[in-house]
């Protein structure tokens, strides 16, 4: 009867194993209440083409030669080229007709400032919204399996105790030998497991996708309003001055996140409308909006610059 008992280790290995590569099925993030586009703004940003960039850059620093390259370039981009100009030109006048042109032309330039800051501020708490969906989930994702790697474990610690025990207990050959090679498999097959687990998956579809268009750089984004497309498209505005922001961080994302090489289906995990997500690439989409979500804030700083500029003329 005790023979008997330890002859079913074979078969509990089998039973402890299909269990154990159930858990690894895929959950919709709907069930974990994640899903929807509670990130995306409420209402789409808007722009006015009175104010849109121009995009030959070349010829406005050509035709500008009398302002910083850098003044030039965000006052095109925030639309405030031609008032910055008239700043300028009026800064001397000390007569009273010459304060309210300046008071005039400050005006509506700190409006258009004020505008760049907020659409600023709101693209990053999309990104960082985005951002913290991703790592939740991730979390998530970490806390189950490292729930399901510790029942692996511990399963495995007793299957190769009572495996001890049999082997020991059982004196014919035949039924012991039996017992050995199946609390080895089993034992084997649960280390195995939580040495390489895949662990369970979730399925996260982000239809607004804020890395689609920074990843294949169309000529217009259908996500970024033009003011900050502009920043992140024009060379001038790197450190280099010879790649775009936006360029910049596809080639880090393509070397660190991807190590040189993305694959069709990654392409369209990461840079599509979504798809089923393991732990990893949950975080690996977190750290990439969080490294585009500070290459947006640091725009700030170029804001600050031509802010500096104006102090400097009135």
């Amino acid at each position: 009867m005790r023979i008997r008992f330890f002859l079913w280790l074979p078969a509990c290995a089998i039973v402890l194993l299909l269990h154990a590569c159930s858990s690894s099925r895929v959950i919709n993030s709907a069930a974990v209440n994640i899903s929807g586009n509670y990130c995306e703004p409420a209402v789409r940003y808007s722009s006015n083409a009175d104010s849109a960039p121009l995009k030959n850059t070349d010829s406005l620093l050509a035709a500008n030669a009398d302002l910083p390259a850098h003044v030039v370039l965000m006052a095109n981009a925030t639309g405030t080229l031609l008032l910055v100009k008239q700043m300028k030109a009026v800064t001397g006048d000390t007569t009273a007709l010459g304060f309210m042109k300046k008071a005039e032309i400050r005006s509506r330039i700190q409006h258009r400032l004020l505008l760049a800051t907020m659409e600023i501020a709101g693209i990053a708490a999309e990104l960082d919204c985005e951002g913290e969906k991703a790592d939740q989930l991730a979390r998530y994702l970490d806390n189950f399996n490292s729930k399901r790697n510790t029942r692996l474990t511990v399963a495995s610690i007793i299957t190769g105790a009572l495996t001890t025990i049999a082997t020991v207990a059982i004196k014919k050959d035949g039924p012991q030998n039996v017992v050995a090679i199946g609390g080895g498999l089993l034992s084997a097959g649960l280390g195995a497991l939580t040495i390489n687990a895949a662990g369970r998956k979730i399925q996260f579809l982000h239809p607004r996708n804020t890395l689609q268009d920074i990843w294949e750089m169309p000529e217009i984004s259908q996500i970024y309003p033009p003011f900050t497309w502009y920043v992140l498209t024009e060379k001038h505005f790197s450190n280099s001055g010879k790649i775009p922001l936006a360029a910049s961080i596809r080639e880090r994302w393509q070397k660190f996140d991807f190590e040189g090489k993305i694959s069709s289906s990654d392409s369209t995990l990461f840079f599509g409308t979504g798809g089923v997500y393991k732990a990893d690439d949950l975080h690996t989409r977190a750290a990439m909006l969080n490294e585009l979500q500070s290459t947006i804030r640091s725009v700030n700083q170029d804001l600050e610059r031509l802010l500096h500029y104006l102090v400097s003329i009135e």
